[in-house]
């Protein structure tokens, strides 16, 4: 799969042909969310001059609302919980490691936490669940992400 251009950020391409007796619809969407504001707007095709001429006015658009509504921190982007988490917490999570020695593997399990206190560096504490057990490992390994996650600064 194509990566996106990092300059259509927050936009996305809509081609819809149509249906039956239905209009094509082909233009740009604009979508920005932040701190449970939500802003979208479409920039058609047709009423814009073009498909070029649409996605350079959807991304005046973007950019003027992307200065309206304040990026987040890097502190909330810590704290954020995405769509795809399954833990409850962000930033930790159940690992399994496999060694193998002499032939034979061994499973180690481990809760993991992981933090990013500057920009390109992430830290990574773990917590044996053999030793500790999994609730214990899990609460050590939340307490040790929120103690970190406090001192980032931004």
């Amino acid at each position: 799969m194509a990566r996106k251009d990092p300059n259509n950020r927050n936009i996305t391409r809509i081609d819809n042909s149509g249906g039956e007796g239905k209009r094509p619809v082909k233009g740009w969407e604009v979508r920005i969310y932040r701190r449970g504001e939500r802003f979208n707007q479409f920039f058609s095709d047709s009423a814009h001059g073009g498909k070029k001429a649409a996605l350079e006015e959807a991304r005046t658009v973007r950019d003027k609302m992307e200065k309206k509504l304040k990026p987040y921190t890097r502190r909330e982007l810590a704290e954020k919980l995405t769509a795809r988490n399954t833990s409850g917490y962000r930033g930790v999570r159940l690992r399994k490691t496999i060694v193998t020695k002499d032939d034979k593997k061994y499973v180690y399990e481990h809760v993991e936490a992981s933090w990013s206190p500057e920009p390109g560096k992430v830290v990574k504490k773990s917590f044996s669940v053999a030793k500790l057990g999994l609730d214990q490992a899990w609460k050590l390994a939340i307490e040790a992400r929120d103690k970190a996650v406090s001192k980032i600064r931004g």
